[in-house]
């Protein structure tokens, strides 16, 4: 069994993200959370962040909903243009508009990494990452069309074929594909904002052999989407903003305000085995993103109380190329009493980002008589046109040795990594090159009725671009990771994991404290997150399914510039908590019809440095209605933030955003 086959039911039993050698997950020192297809498919989970709702350690909507990007938080740390990985590789983007994004359900399940892991992976941060296994051709024919209708006019149809193409099963397809059009599933401004989107990914896989596989991924994709700033009024005192709260008005105009991106993929999974004790794996990636986001932001103070708001406006065009490859070799062998599994690997890396950022004039806008449909003209003014090249070349060793029942997991790895950035309105190269170390090590004892005690230490980085005063590149930042805990798992039906974390990140950049040198960054800054995770998935009788998670992460600044050290970081809650049950009737008249129900708790951020300003926390409802059975009719209903709670975040420097509003979703299919 691989650690990238579909998961059967809720509850995970293997994975090949935290080793890359289809490790059990409770033979594996670090806290992984694997979300298969019944698990999407029962909460209808339409995007990556509602898919990792119940996820312990994993924030989401932790700035509101924003329909551009799947923003999430693990363990206190943005995993933004650092911690998205599709089927094992790196999702090389730009980290600022042009990131590759993911259709659900083209996606056979999602696995979550937490703390450090640059060991297999390089450049990461510091919280984790998120692996995005893709659908894969199935050995066996089937079929799904499926239509889905919902609030926000949403209007979606999907299907998804696949099976053997030839007799002997030797080739095998599957192809993939969605049209969805609609309003983007955001509070007050929906009806300004598109949410359409067309997909279609096609998948072959040959085997030749029992041992040789070669699989061509690829997908095409096309968005346009966009976001509703709404309107933020501070609340001052003595000088200084002491409050922050959001009005149901829109800064922006929907005759202008857009976000259209067409992005591609294509490529390969090379296994072959020469023996069980034997094994050649590789991989590689070609993506291509080619966007365009156009936005009204304010020309002023974007927190001043007033009727009257001017406005400027912005286009920004990026184009990304990204190649990633993999390859390594998994070997196992006996010295004496202890059982080796060893993995010796190499990965690339590389990304060109073509960015320019244009500004210009648009009208003011009254909160009082707001007027939308104006004509606005593209904006022709530079503000930011650069192009950057990222290589990344890496080397790893890791050793998973055992004696009987322990098992201690050795890793070392090495990277070299170039950045070169050149700014065409200054002329002004600038070039980074970095080296780093890192290695990770755990134990793990199996007990035979299936509990598993471990403790771990692990160590990423990542590069920082830029310079100092002194025009001395920036350090990459690093993190340590020292995690313990237990993890419980007797049979197919139970996974239970209880984890402790001690994780701080340095070399963060900050101001630079000498007077003049205003606008430049000192690395000084250190992170410190520690907490408690907890994370059940539970088949407790045939039909019956329970998540929970508990989530208590205190994040802290302990060194900085800024004035702000022994402060939580923005955004950044300390409690979460989540449960989701459901129960399918097996036999009888109802048989097939079930039931599902959850609640998701968010504690309350910080919206400003120096926590003076507080986001309330929150809780929200989520149940589900549906009726499956292997072959024929299949129908669903869901409903997300029953209550339509309107709660939201602000910061000083970014003002406020609505988290999800309910959301209801009828989907029918026909399987075959």
């Amino acid at each position: 069994m691989r650690g990238t086959d579909p998961v059967r039911g809720f509850v995970p039993t293997i994975s090949s993200a935290g080793t890359k050698t289809d490790t059990p997950l409770i033979e594996t020192p670090q806290s992984i959370s694997v979300i298969g297809r019944d698990n999407l498919d029962t909460r209808g989970s339409e995007t990556v962040v509602e898919a990792l709702q119940y996820t312990a350690g994993v924030a989401t909507h932790f700035g509101g909903k924003d329909p551009r990007y799947d923003s999430i938080k693990i363990r206190g740390f943005e995993t933004y243009g650092n911690g998205q990985f599709r089927d094992g590789l790196r999702e090389m983007s730009s980290g600022t508009f042009s990131v590759f994004r993911t259709e659900p359900y083209g996606v056979e399940r999602i696995d979550v990494v937490k703390g450090s892991s640059s060991l297999l992976y390089g450049q990461s941060g510091p919280g984790g990452l998120v692996d995005v296994i893709s659908k894969r051709p199935p050995t066996k024919a089937f079929g799904e069309v499926s239509g889905l209708v919902g609030n926000f006019d949403r209007f979606q149809g999907a299907f998804d074929v696949g099976g053997p193409i030839t007799k002997d099963s030797t080739l095998l397809y599957r192809l993939t594909g969605v049209l969805r059009d609609s309003d983007a599933q955001i509070a007050h401004f929906s009806d300004k904002v598109k949410d359409d989107r067309a997909y279609i990914a096609p998948a072959i896989t040959w085997q030749p052999t029992a041992n040789t596989t070669l699989t061509i991924l690829s997908d095409y994709q096309r968005d346009l989407t966009g976001n509703a700033f709404p309107l933020s009024i501070a609340t001052l005192s003595g000088g200084r903003i002491a409050k922050v709260s959001v009005l149901p008005f829109m800064l922006g105009d929907p005759s202008f305000n857009k976000l259209e991106q067409e992005q591609y993929r294509v490529g390969y999974q090379f296994e072959h085995r020469f023996s069980d004790d034997l094994i050649v794996r590789s991989r590689a990636r070609f993506g291509h993103i080619d966007m365009e986001y156009k936005y009204l932001t304010f020309a002023g103070n974007p927190l001043a109380p007033a009727t009257s708001f001017p406005r400027v406006a912005r286009q920004a065009l990026e184009k990304a190329d990204s190649f990633t490859t993999d390859n390594h070799v998994i070997a196992k062998a006996w010295t004496g009493p202890f059982h080796h599994t060893v993995l010796f690997g190499t990965d690339y890396q590389m990304l060109n980002l073509d960015n320019r950022v244009f500004t210009g004039a648009a009208p003011p806008i009254s909160s009082i008589n707001p007027i939308y449909g104006q004509m606005i003209p593209n904006p022709t003014g530079n503000f930011q046109s650069q192009t950057q090249d990222i290589t990344q070349v890496g080397v790893y060793l890791q050793d998973q040795i055992r004696l009987q029942n322990w098992i201690l997991t050795l890793g070392g790895r090495f990277d070299s990594v170039e950045l070169n950035t050149f700014n065409r309105l200054t002329s002004r190269p600038q070039d980074t090159s970095d080296e780093a170390a890192t290695k990770r090590f755990g134990l793990t004892y199996v007990f035979d009725n299936g509990i598993a005690p471990y403790v771990s230490y692990s160590e990423s980085f990542m590069p920082t671009p830029g310079v100092d005063f002194n025009a001395n590149p920036f350090r990459p930042t690093s993190s340590k990771q020292y995690e313990g805990g237990v993890k419980f798992q007797p049979n197919s039906d139970v996974l239970v994991t209880a984890a402790y974390f001690d994780l701080t990140q340095k070399n963060v950049l900050g101001p630079d404290p000498v007077p003049g040198r205003v606008g430049f960054n000192v690395q000084t800054g250190e992170i410190n997150s520690q907490g408690f995770e907890f994370e059940a998935f539970v088949k407790f009788l045939p039909g019956l399914n329970v998540l929970a998670a508990y989530t208590v992460n205190d994040v802290v600044i302990t060194a900085s510039t800024a004035g702000d050290v022994g402060k939580v970081p923005l955004l950044t809650p300390r409690t979460m908590a989540s449960a989701y049950i459901d129960y399918t009737f097996q036999s009888g008249a109802l048989a097939g019809f079930g039931i599902g129900g959850g609640v998701r708790y968010n504690g309350p951020t910080f919206g400003d440095a120096l926590n003076t300003i507080v986001n309330a926390d929150y809780a929200v409802f989520d149940a589900g209605l549906h009726y499956r059975q292997e072959k024929g009719m299949n129908y669903a209903l869901n409903l997300k933030n029953i209550g339509n709670n309107g709660a939201y975040a602000c910061t000083t420097s970014g003002g406020c955003q609505y988290i999800s509003p309910r959301i209801v979703t009828a989907t029918a299919s026909y399987r075959w």
